[in-house]
């Protein structure tokens, strides 16, 4: 009995994992499709209140999207520029302040043990730039299909946005209409769960980056760091992205820092935004995005980093929220005796 249990558990799973894979392929060979509906789909649900705020207020639905798009798009490209114009203003000290860095650290190389790994280094550097120098043509060639894919990619995102931020609500009551009584009230509540999930996180994600920009702003304030209004901008917007976000805010706070008070004031600036990462993003955002996704806080760190390992940046910005549903999508189908041979009866909402 029990070799027949096992490999009856063994051909499910071999079944399973080849499903699985079929679906992981499928989506990787669509990518290009994929990536920009799944992104656009998760915006609609976040934005989709705004829009119906909109038409309440005799705004039509489809002139709503569109404000909505305009806005989130001078947002984004608002922390770019203020990325550029901060940069191209402080040209002119971070070239100094770069000089007088390369300065203190080959001092401190040459006083070192490490002087002679350095002299050989140099020494091979010739060599290596040749090796580069040849790959260029290639690297430029896959810079250009990356920014090519990207913009294809963002277009073909905005448009799906505004259709689902005009016509999503719609569909899915068209969808839910479609089914028996006792499958629209399940289709509801999973669409319904699915709808608080992604708010939920988004809105954790918003009152943590919120903190995380002030924090920055003020503290680099207190330290003389230049602009500390556009860094504590470009770490609010950064915080959307775990780990990547806390990099590029953390880039853009070190640079500012160099141009004003050199390489001490640079590393002081490094230790606040290590800080304020190792606090906020590693300590506080799981037990906070756990609390609004209802899920333990290992759950959430541990569906990020794996949502990372297998999709990426994206993988990383919504593992979270698709675990979250996942977990209310089995409870759903558990409860109506998907995986039982008798249904057992749905709790209520508040169970």
């Amino acid at each position: 009995a029990w070799f027949e249990r096992v490999s009856r558990l063994s051909w499910g799973f071999i079944g399973m994992a080849g499903a699985v894979g079929l679906v992981v392929l499928a989506l990787s060979a669509m990518r290009e499709l994929f990536i920009p509906l799944i992104l656009a789909a998760f915006f609609a649900v976040v934005f989709a209140p705004g829009v119906d705020w909109l038409e309440r207020r005799r705004v039509p639905r489809s002139l709503g999207s569109i404000l909505l798009i305009l806005v989130i798009s001078a947002v984004v490209w608002g922390a770019v520029a203020i990325v550029i114009v901060g940069v191209f203003d402080q040209v002119d000290e971070l070239t100094e302040r770069f000089d007088e860095a390369q300065t203190e650290i080959e001092s401190i190389v040459e006083q070192s043990d490490f002087n002679e790994l350095v002299t050989r280094i140099r020494e091979n550097a010739g060599d290596g730039g040749a090796v580069l120098r040849d790959g260029l043509g290639s690297t430029v060639g896959t810079f250009l299909d990356s920014a090519s894919g990207f913009a294809s990619g963002l277009v073909l995102g905005m448009v799906l946005l505004y259709y689902l931020l005009k016509d999503g609500a719609s569909l899915v009551r068209g969808f839910v209409a479609n089914r028996s009584p006792t499958d629209s009230a399940q289709v509801q509540r999973i669409v319904d769960q699915a709808g608080a999930s992604i708010r939920g996180y988004f809105k954790g994600k918003t009152v943590l980056a919120a903190v995380q920009g002030v924090f920055v702003a003020v503290v680099l304030a207190i330290m003389g760091v230049p602009l500390p209004g556009s860094i504590g901008v470009v770490n609010f917007i950064g915080a959307y992205i775990p780990f990547l976000g806390a990099f590029i805010g953390g880039a853009f706070a070190m640079l500012m820092a160099l141009s004003e008070g050199g390489l001490g004031l640079a590393i002081a600036t490094l230790a606040v935004v290590v800080f304020m990462n190792v606090v906020l993003e590693n300590v506080l955002e799981p037990k906070l995005l756990g609390s609004s996704l209802d899920m333990h806080p290992i759950v959430v760190l541990l569906s990020t980093v794996a949502g990372g390992v297998l999709a990426g940046l994206v993988g990383l910005v919504l593992g979270a929220p698709l675990t979250s549903i996942g977990i209310n999508l089995y409870n759903e189908l558990r409860y109506s005796g998907f995986f039982a041979d008798e249904p057992t009866p749905t709790p209520p909402d508040d169970a």
